[in-house]
């Protein structure tokens, strides 16, 4: 019987396995410095890194109920439970990152409250007074407060998701209906939710509005301990956190999204006044400042603390029976005549507007306040300014609705109260100073504020 002749398979197998395992190391050899790079950069240290490919090296594998974490049923990002590494600082401003949507966009919230008012959200966001507050509307007049403030703002932000939805049960949160007409808005109740809720980054331990209505068009707040309510009384002032969204191509300049140390996305040289941002602080004499419009020709700043007498804090009336603001009435006269001689540095001063327009029950809309002014170098914030509600138990300027003798002064809790005139409460001095003076040293910060020179005349 003839025998079948074997073939020598062996060296080729070997032949082939050495093939494939060269192939496997050089792959994956390739992918570890190709990574390598991407976290630790190049060594020439010229490469652009945008910040949405920083931020995505953070992305969360194991715990999905903390840090970033992909969304594969929507292909978005979001960030999730009490995070520390997405803190980005622009315009002066420092805010958070909420996440990233399916277009590679970028989502953030400010930290902090930027502003009190009435929000008008009753009548859907878009038609909202915080809407217009928020955003510039063509061809009506004082809108865009906050946008008009930002920096390079037509070559960063983008359209925002807002999620539209009404929600009655808050066990059942949808987001079905979006709302992208504004670059700004507020946060929703779904996003909230999403983070995390109370349990988030976004429960700061202040109280602020959502753009979330329910049926009967009451709006949903987070209060001051990260619980949900809702506010069902339009006469309610809101504290506002802005909502923006910047583009996908955004470039980070540096920082690591830490507090100490936030991505940084924009960067310009500050030589005078003109060149600082809203929250920058600067100091006069030996007090600090913080920057709360920021103008052609002027810079708006408002104390830091409250006017002392003495080592007590100084309390005082705002007048003997008229809301309206003056140079000549108690608390005004004061401002203008012994605070204003008091400072050493009044020569950098200048005159500007102080807005005293009323609002009414059937119209609280903030551009009301701009049909009326007076002009004077002192005066105190009003509803609408920056960082109004940065100090408790002081007067606004802002006119009471209930009488010609009532003003909303800020209470001891943080909120819009009305009193009488008569009261006394203490004075959180605002002044304006000439855009043109120089600045001879600081960064900007409370440990490390803008240092003023003289006035630069060439200007």
């Amino acid at each position: 019987m003839k025998t079948k002749k074997r073939i020598k398979i062996t060296p080729v197998l070997i032949t082939l396995n050495i093939i494939v395992l060269l192939f496997i190391v050089s792959f994956y050899t390739i992918r570890l410095v190709k990574y390598y790079l991407k976290e630790n950069g190049s060594k020439g240290g010229n490469e652009v890194v945008l910040l949405e490919n920083e931020i995505l090296k953070h992305q969360s594998y194991l715990d999905l109920t903390k840090g970033l974490v992909y969304d594969e049923e929507n292909n978005v990002y979001k960030y999730k439970g009490a995070v520390n590494d997405n803190y980005v600082l622009y315009s002066g401003m420092l805010f958070r990152i909420v996440g990233i949507d399916n277009e590679n966009n970028i989502k953030l919230i400010s930290e902090d409250n930027i502003t009190m008012m009435y929000s008008g959200l009753n009548n859907g966001y878009e038609k909202s007074y915080v809407n217009k507050w928020l955003n510039v509307i063509e061809n009506t007049n004082n809108t865009g407060i906050y946008e008009t403030a930002l920096v390079n703002k037509d070559n960063l932000l983008e359209y925002t998701y807002l999620c539209n939805d009404k929600i009655d049960d808050v066990s059942k949160i949808t987001c079905e209906n979006y709302y992208t007409d504004s670059k700004i808005t507020l946060l929703s109740l779904y996003d909230y939710r999403e983070a995390g809720g109370k349990s988030s980054y976004l429960n700061n331990g202040q109280e602020f509005a959502l753009a979330t209505l329910n049926s009967k068009n009451e709006d949903y707040f987070v209060g001051n301990t990260g619980e949900i309510g809702l506010n069902e009384k339009t006469t309610k002032t809101i504290n506002v956190r802005p909502v923006i969204t910047i583009k996908a191509d955004t470039v980070l300049i540096s920082g690591k999204g830490t507090k100490n140390d936030p991505y940084i996305i924009e960067s310009h040289e500050v030589k005078t006044l003109k060149d600082v941002s809203v929250n920058n602080i600067i100091k006069v004499d030996d007090n600090n400042y913080k920057v709360v419009a920021v103008k052609d020709n002027y810079v708006k700043v408002a104390a830091l603390a409250v006017i002392k007498d003495k080592e007590e804090n100084m309390k005082i009336a705002f007048s003997s029976s008229s809301s309206d603001y003056k140079a000549s009435n108690t608390v005004g006269k004061y401002l203008n005549d012994t605070f204003y001689n008091s400072l050493k540095s009044k020569d950098l001063l200048v005159s500007g507007p102080w807005y005293v327009g009323s609002l009414t029950l059937d119209n609280l809309d903030y551009t009301k306040v701009y049909s009326k002014k007076v002009d004077a170098k002192v005066g105190m914030l009003t509803l609408g300014d920056f960082y109004v509600g940065d100090l408790n138990n002081i007067f606004t300027i802002s006119r009471g609705i209930e009488g010609s003798n009532i003003i909303n002064v800020i209470n001891s809790d943080g909120n819009i109260f009305a009193d009488t005139t008569s009261s006394k409460y203490n004075v959180r001095a605002a002044f304006y100073l000439d855009s043109n003076v120089n600045i001879e040293s600081g960064k900007g910060t409370v440990d490390s504020p803008y240092v003023l020179g003289v006035k630069n005349e060439a200007e």
